[in-house]
This record gives structure tokens, C-alpha cells and sequence, in this order.
């Protein structure tokens, strides 16, 4: 343990030293000194990271405990539960403790550290002095030699020496230690900086543009940059795809060659949605949402806000920011209206349920999730849009959900407190001008279905269905009007990535049945998850030849299917059903004034 004998009075009173001796081990090695500790001190280690709502158990990763007084005599300490080391208290009331964490899961909820680098997510890696949660802080990094740090906290000049107002601060500051390439640029005179851990494909220039673009247009709609600066943290690695919101920064993690064509797309939209998160969710915040229980869940009925504001946002900053045409931006509305409709779950919980149960549910998805459960990202997006449709259309183009956003910036954000339960509702109604309640009670607190035909059509478009010709002379998909819902209450659409209402995964030469939808004609002939899939008709098939083979035989053709189960062998026969057709959101053939103004005001470029 390293004792510090440095009392100087402009020193924060709880400090941390990180290091890293032996990469290769995986083992964060922290020491923290406490100074002016009176009685005894609870060290508590978090249970989960903002921004994911999961008790991950971090405390799990801690060992090799030890505390000690400012001369080095050991103190005597116990584990009273999970998340708290209780130290007895030190004579000349100078705790120091020290404890190693085991660090070895990339993804940007956890840390990670190795020869080439350190991720350190500060929720899974500093204890924090119960008490002292809410006094400065700071973080000593020793790193390997040629290794580097960045961070979004304030450094220490000519010390590698990084600064906290509080914990909740230090928690929201992620740091990326190695010899990751660094891309530095100003704006509006604020600093700002892309870190890169990992090779692959990427075009640094050019994300570092389209980044700009990005951060252009969402300022464009706040009014103004609310951060002393920013830092983008971004990990490369196979098949990797994520993002955590920061309060001045953003931890990201994409597969290494996804960064060209759609993939590239896909990118850009993680960008935009995390970084629209710095207002909307680390500063527009429901209460709940700071300062944390790091215990403990922290509920809200309004995670819909957060993320599915966040979500419908996305594309639309892209539009915005000149990265999509507005074609594109209409083709992925209709792919997620799709995917949004081919779920059964969307029958079963609300949208207000989904927010307030992810504890226990979102992060945790089973065999039956599908039919069980909707996301509050993919609903909350659409409500989102239906929302600022609505205004739109209410205030013959005036106000939008953007005016909505402001308020809650002006009324909260920008004052660092949060809303209460309800008031995206108010404010929303007030906005519009007009009482927004009956919406909202359909839209958060029923499984009723989203009405998408008269706001879309307040905008010039519609919703349609575009169905295959599945003849041996193929004919151009057929469009057909899809007015009012997007499907009847209840209905299941069974999509490609669904044959005869199975979703599918590869288990080495395995084909594993992963999710049955409710009321599929594989749910109907007992299909179960987790079956193993060996033949079609009596011919084996393979993941990835299923959907085809389906999709040669007519609706009301019957299929065997021969498939182990708990290895025994079962044939079930089940009937082909139509596919559900995809829907597409298409302009009107002669749009009014009335219409096109609108949509132009709701989808034009800013940047």
C-alpha cells in the first residue's frame, strides 16, 4: 500500500491513484486516501453505471482489500454487504486503502485493461468515502511508460493528475490510458477530441468531419454547446457495437470494418444519439436520473424520454446534419415501424412498463422476450415522432418537439435539476396548445396500437405495404395503401429474419430455434425454443438457408420439420403463412402547400 505524506491545503481531501503494473494480468490497482476521517468509513463499491440500468455487481471484481492510517499501521475492517468495506477509524484520521479490480470486459459499461491499453468506466473501478460523495476529488494515473490519458476531466498541469467537482463527476468521466491515436478540433472555441483504441478500417479525417456535421446540428436545435469541452472514446474491435452517455463525453465501441457504406451510416446515427444524450438524459433528466443510489436501482416511468426521444432524434440529426437525403431518412422510418410491428410483446407491455421495469427486463432478454416486451428506445422513438408530428400539425408548422426540448432545457437542463414525473407531458400540452393527455395515455399507459396514417399524412406521406410477387415470373414489389395502424390490434408479422415465426441462431453446424413469436405458425404447431432445427421436408437445412426454403412455398403449403428436442427426435408439420409485407413510408402523389411546408420544416438540412 502507498502511503502519501502530502498535506498540501489545496489538495481534495479524498484522493485516488490508479495504476497498472502488470497489464497483462488484467488488474487495476487503486489506492485511496481519505483525509479528516472521523469514525468509522464506509468504502462502497457501485452495483451499476448510469446510463445502463442493470445491476451488474461490480463489487464482484474487487480483491485483495487492505486500509491502513496515514503511518501505515493496518486497520482493522469488515464487509458489512456486497458494496461496503467498513474501516475502523484511523487514530490521526488519515485513512488509506487499497484493492485491486479485475478488468478484462470490453464493452463501454465495464473496464477493461491489457498490454495495449486501459479502459477504466469509474463505476466499476473507484469506491467512493460514504459521506464525502459530494466534495472535489482527484485521480493520480500511473501508467505504463509511453502510455497517455485522456479523459474528459480537467488534468492537472505537468502532472498526470485528473480533477472532480464529486463523485458523480469522476463516475461520468471514462478514461481511454495508452497509445490510442488522438484527433484534436475546436469549435465555438471549446476543445474537443476522438480517441481511438484499435485498427480497422476507419477514416479518422473523415469521421472527424462528419462528426463536426453532427455536432453542428444539434447544436442548431439547443442554441449553444453547454460543455467546457468533449471527448469522443472510441474502441475497435470484431463485431462490437455500443454506446454509454457521459455528461461531457462518450464511450463508443463499433466493429472494426464498419466504417463504410450502411455500417458507416449506422455509425454516425451511434454518434448523433449519444451525443444528443449530453442534453437530452445527462442534463434533461428525470429525478430519478442524479444524484444516484449506487446500490440500488433508480427507478422512472420516463426512460422513454431519455431514449426514445434520444432515438427518433437520431436519423433525424442526420437529416439534419446533411448525411441522409430525406429518402433515406423515410426508407429507415419505415425499417423500424417494421421491426416495431413484428413484434408480439408490443400486445403485452406499455411503453411506460418498459421504462420502469429495465431492471429486471431490458437488459436481460430470454427466449420469450419478443412476445413479452417492448424496448423504450424502439417505442419511445415512435412516439417521439408521432409527437412532434402532432404539433407540427396542431401548430400549422409553428412549434415542434424541438420547442419541447427547449423548454425542458430552459425549465431544467440548463438549471442542473430534474423533472418530475408527468412533466415532458405538460410541457408537451403546453407547447402544442392544446391537452396532449388522451395521446399520451394511449401512447405510454396501453398496448394499443400507434396510429401513424393522419399524422404522417399532415406531413405529405403515407404508410404502405410493399409486398413480393412470389411467382416464377417475378413482378416489381407491389405497393398497397396501409392506412390508419400499421397492422390490426394484436397481429403478428412474421418478417424474413423470422421463417414460419422462428427466429434462428448458429451453433457451430447447430441451427437452434432462439424465439418462438406468439401466434406464428411455428408457435401454432409447438415449436419450441431452443429446439435444434436438422431438416426441412426431409432435406437438412442450415441458419442461413431456412427463409429461402420457406419462402418458395404458397401461404396455406404445409412443411415437416424434424428437429431434436432435449435430443429427442420430434416431426411437427406446420402450415406456410404469408409474409408479413414490409412497410414504407412514401410521399402523397399531390401533396397540399399545407403539407409540403410541413414536412420541409420537419426534415430539412441545417448544416
Amino acid at each position: 500500500m502507498r502511503v502519501s505524506d502530502d498535506r498540501s491545503p489545496d489538495r481534495p481531501a479524498v484522493r485516488y491513484r490508479l495504476s497498472m503494473p502488470e497489464p497483462h494480468s488484467h488488474l487495476l490497482r487503486v489506492d485511496v486516501e481519505v483525509d479528516d476521517a472521523a469514525g468509522p468509513v464506509r468504502l462502497v463499491m457501485p452495483s451499476w453505471t448510469p446510463g445502463s440500468y442493470l445491476i451488474r455487481e461490480f463489487p464482484r471484481n474487487v480483491q485483495e482489500f487492505a486500509a491502513a492510517d496515514g503511518a501505515g499501521t493496518p486497520l482493522r475492517w469488515e464487509k458489512t454487504d456486497k458494496n461496503t468495506w467498513q474501516v475502523d477509524a484511523p487514530a490521526d484520521g488519515r485513512l488509506r486503502a487499497s484493492y485491486a479490480v479485475y478488468a478484462n470486459e470490453i464493452t463501454v459499461r465495464t473496464s477493461h485493461l491489457d498490454a495495449s491499453h486501459a479502459y477504466v468506466n469509474g463505476a466499476s473501478v473507484f469506491m467512493y468515502a460514504e459521506g464525502r460523495e459530494r466534495g472535489p476529488l482527484e485521480v493520480r494515473i500511473d501508467a505504463p511508460e509511453g502510455w497517455r490519458t485522456t479523459t474528459a476531466l480537467p488534468q492537472r498541469e505537468g502532472e498526470p493528475v485528473f480533477t472532480a467537482a464529486n463523485y458523480d463527476e469522476l463516475v461520468d468521466s471514462p478514461f481511454e490510458i495508452g497509445t490510442h491515436a488522438l484527433y484534436e478540433w475546436e469549435m465555438d472555441g471549446l476543445p474537443h477530441r476522438l480517441a481511438v483504441w484499435g485498427r480497422g478500417n476507419l477514416d479518422g479525417e473523415r469521421l472527424v468531419a462528419d462528426t463536426k456535421k453532427i455536432i453542428a446540428a444539434e447544436k442548431h436545435l439547443f442554441g449553444s454547446l453547454p460543455y467546457p469541452g468533449y471527448t469522443f472514446i472510441l474502441h475497435l474491435t470484431p463485431g462490437g457495437y455500443g454506446g454509454l452517455e457521459h455528461k461531457n463525453s462518450t464511450s463508443l465501441l463499433a466493429d472494426r470494418w464498419a466504417f463504410r457504406g450502411n455500417e458507416y451510416e449506422g455509425f454516425l446515427g451511434l454518434v448523433a444519439h449519444e451525443f444528443f444524450h449530453l442534453w437530452n438524459g445527462k442534463r434533461i433528466r428525470p429525478a430519478a436520473l442524479g444524484p444516484f443510489d449506487y446500490t440500488r436501482e433508480n427507478y422512472t416511468r420516463d426512460l422513454w424520454v431519455v431514449e426514445g426521444f434520444t432515438t427518433y432524434y437520431t436519423d433525424l440529426m442526420l437529416r439534419r446534419a446533411g448525411l441522409i437525403t430525406v429518402n433515406r431518412y423515410l426508407e429507415k422510418l419505415g425499417e423500424i415501424i417494421s421491426r416495431f410491428q413484428a413484434l408480439p410483446g408490443r400486445a403485452v407491455q406499455t411503453l411506460a412498463d418498459s421504462s420502469f421495469d429495465t431492471w429486471i427486463k431490458f437488459y436481460r432478454p430470454d427466449a420469450h422476450t419478443p412476445n413479452a416486451q417492448i424496448s423504450y428506445y424502439q417505442k419511445g422513438g415512435l412516439v417521439a415522432l408521432l409527437l412532434d408530428l402532432k404539433i407540427r400539425a396542431s401548430t400549422a408548422g409553428e412549434r415542434s418537439l424541438d420547442d419541447v426540448l427547449r423548454l425542458l432545457w430552459e425549465r431544467f437542463g440548463a438549471r442542473d435539476a430534474g423533472f418530475p414525473e408527468g412533466e415532458v407531458e405538460r410541457v408537451a400540452s403546453e407547447v402544442c396548445g392544446t391537452d396532449l393527455l388522451e395521446f399520451f395515455d394511449r401512447a405510454l399507459r396501453t398496448t394499443e396500437e400507434l396510429e401513424y396514417g393522419d399524422l404522417l399524412a399532415a406531413a405529405g406521406l403515407q404508410l404502405k405495404t410493399q409486398e413480393k410477387k412470389e411467382t416464377k415470373d417475378q413482378k416489381p414489389d407491389a405497393d398497397t395503401d396501409a392506412t390508419g395502424d400499421a397492422a390490426e390490434p394484436g397481429a403478428t408479422a412474421v418478417s424474413a429474419d423470422a421463417p414460419l415465426g422462428m427466429r434462428l441462431r448458429g451453433e457451430g453446424a447447430r441451427t437452434v430455434v432462439s424465439n418462438v413469436l406468439t401466434g406464428t405458425a411455428a408457435h401454432r404447431a409447438g415449436v419450441n425454443n431452443g429446439d435444434e432445427l436438422l431438416a426441412l421436408d426431409g432435406l437438412r437445412v442450415a441458419q442461413d438457408s431456412v427463409a429461402a426454403r420457406v419462402r418458395e412455398r404458397k401461404p396455406g403449403d404445409r412443411v415437416t420439420l424434424t428437429l431434436f428436442r432435449r435430443d429427442q427426435l420430434l416431426t411437427l408439420d406446420v402450415e406456410v403463412e404469408a409474409a408479413a409485407p414490409k412497410l414504407r413510408v412514401t410521399p402523397v402523389a399531390e401533396p397540399t402547400a399545407e403539407q409540403t411546408a410541413l414536412l420541409q420544416g420537419w426534415l430539412r438540412a441545417v448544416v
